[in-house]
């Protein structure tokens, strides 16, 4: 099928004020529980939107972004969240969305290259979950690895940073259920390179059903990315360079 949606990246206040009731309700068709007071105060937090639409125009998948440029012990870090995301089940074979994500992390390090970048990455179910071994050779927490002291202590700090009334123990407990992803959406994937990926996840974040989240990290850089996720930040480097020169 060739690629019918059209992924666009711009700050948060400038999507006009009108149209955020769309991504509401975009939002509400997948998610159960969603509260229109606690969808917008976490719209209005975030930094920036990519949105998808397709060439009618109409919206067909979104996600929220923000930036947290920290100090973690002693040195400068950067770190992007990944707030509300969802795509309509009729366009999930596209790689739209993953695409311009790619394109938005590699600008984002390229900005400042020499500091840390990491995407860091709240699942309540295991399709987000999966994004991490497809685009990165290492990520916690793994199946595959034990997560290493500083990365849990980065896990730590910005799970009690982002969440300090219910961040515990890598996962977001919410106090009571909330937004969650529509239990016919929640079925195991196929896949079989990936049951041993979706089984930790259920493992780890038991609660997934009731909306606890599963906090999540990979660092973004040359080292550590695989397939899109690198194809992005060499484009990305070879426009830099070209634009320089």
């Amino acid at each position: 099928m060739s690629q019918q949606l059209i992924g666009v990246t711009q700050r948060r206040e400038d999507v006009p004020v009108d149209e955020v009731n769309s991504y509401y309700q975009l939002f509400s068709q997948y998610y159960r529980k969603v509260d229109w007071d606690v969808f917008l105060d976490d719209w209005l937090e975030k930094e920036w939107v990519i949105t998808l639409k397709d060439r009618e125009g109409v919206l067909r998948g979104f996600t929220t972004l923000m930036l947290y440029e920290m100090e973690f012990k002693g040195e400068p870090l950067r770190a992007v969240f990944s707030g509300n995301t969802i795509i309509e089940k009729e366009f999930w074979g596209e790689q739209v969305l993953a695409r311009s994500w790619g394109d938005f992390m590699a600008d984002r390090k390229l900005e400042k290259p020499e500091i840390p970048l990491y995407w860091f990455l709240i699942s309540s179910g295991f399709r987000t979950y999966l994004f991490l071994p497809i685009f990165f050779k290492n990520f916690y927490p793994s199946v595959k690895q034990g997560t290493p002291q500083y990365e849990q202590e980065l896990i730590d700090c910005l799970g009690r940073m982002k969440f300090p009334d219910e961040y515990k123990e890598g996962v977001v407990r919410v106090h009571k259920e909330r937004e969650c992803l529509r239990k016919d959406l929640t079925q195991a994937h196929r896949s079989r390179k990936m049951i041993e990926h979706i089984q930790f996840f259920q493992d780890k974040n038991p609660g997934h059903l009731r909306g606890d989240e599963l906090v999540c990290l990979a660092e973004f850089s040359f080292e550590n990315n695989k397939r899109l996720a690198q194809t992005c930040l060499n484009e990305k480097k070879a426009q830099l360079c070209s634009f320089v020169n």
